[in-house]
């Protein structure tokens, strides 16, 4: 990756104003440019959604025009801090734009909001030519890379990834999307969708009594991994197949509740990456305290590990063909 643009405006909310950066931060600062790097990577690495450039025209023109970079962010730094300084809950922060060449030789565009925390720091001050070194608050602590950002956009040709939050206060909910870009309709985020996908298969399995929950979660957790990681979407008539089998009537009911919230046959997974990642491997959790983090591949072999049902109806669960073992503490 190698840096284009890079350029950092401040929202100041405590005094109402935007301190604009008259110049670019240099490209051969090798400080930022490993912030950015670890800024993209991190976001890539979590979820966000995925929609179509031409669907923003604030977003398509600074793309068309990212010649005129400097203009551009002194624009939309503007415009962004007059949409957020109405609402309170929205805490003031840097805005944080770069432009980059990709190792395939394209450029991708990105805008970061850098949410302002607290910290605690030492400072130096003289009390009658005495030094003290005190402890002070400071309110405008950028966050590290490695914490992620949570409102961020990442443009790449035709497409844009985005992530964001939405604040909600006295004056009522922001989200950037919706309030600042003028998005009618943002893709419902995959973790949302699964969510509703896992509770219309406990509600149906339980009316048609088809196994114990930690079966039918099991199931279910499987079927959308293995959907993820063969087609790159979640396939919820292969989901349907897999945990009802051959219950056409069930089958049929978990389909049309899904209709019924919006949820497409086949969701798309922009991100397949961490989708594979979060569902490769579950976790159990037995009333004793004990809980076993369990790879979803070993799940169904029996050599690896086993749920047997006792007499007195408790389970026991049996880990096999162990070749070592290691405490982390």
């Amino acid at each position: 990756m190698r840096i284009l643009n890079v350029i950092d405006h401040i929202l100041d909310k405590d005094s109402g104003n935007v301190v604009l950066s008259q110049k670019e931060i240099a490209k051969d600062n090798l400080e930022i440019s490993n912030y950015v790097e670890k800024v993209i990577d991190k976001f890539e690495k979590s979820e966000y959604v995925e929609l179509e450039l031409s669907r923003i025209p604030m977003l398509e023109q600074f793309w068309n025009g990212r010649d005129d970079f400097q203009k551009l962010t002194e624009k939309f730094a503007l415009d962004y801090f007059d949409s957020i300084k109405v609402n309170e809950k929205i805490p003031g922060g840097d805005l944080l734009f770069f432009n980059v060449e990709l190792e395939n030789l394209s450029q991708m565009i990105g805008i970061a909001k850098l949410d302002y925390t607290q910290r605690y720091i030492h400072n130096v001050e003289y009390d009658e030519d005495v030094l003290v070194n005190n402890i002070v608050q400071n309110n405008s602590i950028l966050p590290s890379p490695s914490q992620g950002v949570k409102n961020m956009l990442l443009i790449d040709g035709d497409k844009i990834q985005l992530r964001e939050q939405q604040y909600t206060g006295a004056s009522g909910k922001w989200l950037m999307s919706r309030d600042f870009l003028n998005v009618a309709a943002v893709p419902i985020k995959v973790s949302n969708n699964v969510k509703q996908i896992k509770k219309s298969i406990q509600k149906i399995s339980e009316k048609y009594d088809d196994g114990d929950d930690f079966t039918i979660t099991s199931k279910t957790q499987q079927a959308i991994h293995d959907s993820i990681e063969t087609d790159g979407v979640i396939d919820n008539d292969y989901i349907a197949d897999v945990v009802f089998d051959q219950k056409e009537e069930a089958k049929a009911e978990f389909k049309d509740q899904l209709a019924k919230k919006a949820i497409e046959p086949v969701v798309t997974v922009p991100n397949v990456d961490y989708f594979e990642k979060k569902y490769e491997r579950q976790k159990i959790k037995l009333d004793n305290g004990i809980e076993i983090n369990v790879p979803i591949s070993l799940l169904k072999n029996r050599d690896a590990i086993e749920f047997e049902t006792n007499p007195d109806g408790s389970t026991s669960v049996v880990i096999k063909n162990i070749g070592s073992l290691k405490s982390q503490f």
